[in-house]
């Protein structure tokens, strides 16, 4: 009996001791629930549940491209029509000298003869030419004398009876043609502008200090041409007065020749060209 209650009085005793203090006390119930989770409640549901919609990225700016420049547009090419259905058709430019009156004569001859390379004829005919003598030679100036009378007599006829409206149309188709290139028709009989009093100058130095020199060459006219550029700017008011005096008289000739022209080259009061 002793035993027993001392077994008993030892276990009270262990439990005085293992058992923790009443603020760390814990029952199995508090255990239980510590252990389970807490349930979320319906609003954190909700939020939990709503996933994030993604940040949608800033669309980036367009940066304007440059405009590219517009192609320039194609000059219309003229047709072989264009080019051959010429609406005037102007004698040549110029009468044959005595050399093509010559070369003329020779190349027949020698085509005749069996040659017809132009480079040969033309070496030949420059040989044969130079061998003429000075008699021989004057004929055939005679010759080429007598076709330039003939031919201006026959351009002064053309231009004199020409209307006027179709040489602009002629140039004009030309121009759209052969662009800057083209060749104008001009009437080589019209009243030619007056020389200004600097042209009068230069043409006066020209011909005194050519006439030193003696010599056709371009270089050396070319030279002339600054020289007298640089003498006109030395020259003083008097010295200038009488090429000044002169190109008055260029312009009263000028004015009278064109009232003489446009007389002669109108009908019905249209002007022919």
């Amino acid at each position: 009996m002793f035993r027993v209650i001392g077994s008993f009085s030892a276990l009270r005793v262990s439990s005085r001791v293992l058992t923790p203090s009443r603020a760390f006390s814990t029952t199995g119930a508090s255990l239980v629930a510590a252990a389970k989770p807490k349930r979320k409640t319906d609003a954190a549901v909700k939020k939990t549940t709503k996933a994030k919609a993604p940040v949608k990225a800033k669309k980036a700016k367009k940066v304007k491209a440059t405009p590219k420049p517009k192609p320039k547009p194609k000059k219309k090419t003229p047709t072989k029509k264009e080019q051959l259905d010429a609406l005037l058709k102007a004698p040549k430019s110029r009468a044959p000298g005595a050399y093509a009156v010559f070369l003329g004569e020779f190349s027949k001859v020698k085509r005749q003869q069996g040659m017809t390379t132009v480079a040969e004829i033309a070496r030949a005919c420059s040989a044969s030419w130079n061998q003429l003598g000075e008699s021989e030679k004057h004929q055939y100036q005679t010759k080429a004398d007598k076709l330039s009378a003939e031919y201006e007599e026959t351009l002064r006829k053309w231009w004199n009876t020409t209307d006027h409206n179709l040489v602009a149309l002629e140039n004009r188709r030309r121009k759209r043609v052969d662009g800057d290139k083209a060749r104008l028709l001009k009437d080589p009989f019209a009243p030619k502008r007056p020389m200004t009093s600097y042209v009068l100058f230069v043409k006066d130095f020209v011909t005194q200090n050519k006439g030193a020199a003696g010599t056709n060459d371009i270089t050396e006219m070319s030279s002339l041409m600054k020289s007298a550029a640089s003498k006109w700017k030395t020259l003083s008011s008097a010295e200038k007065a009488p090429y000044a005096k002169g190109a008055e008289v260029e312009k009263s000739r000028y004015k009278q020749d064109q009232d003489k022209y446009l007389k002669s080259h109108t009908v019905g009061g249209t002007r022919l060209h």
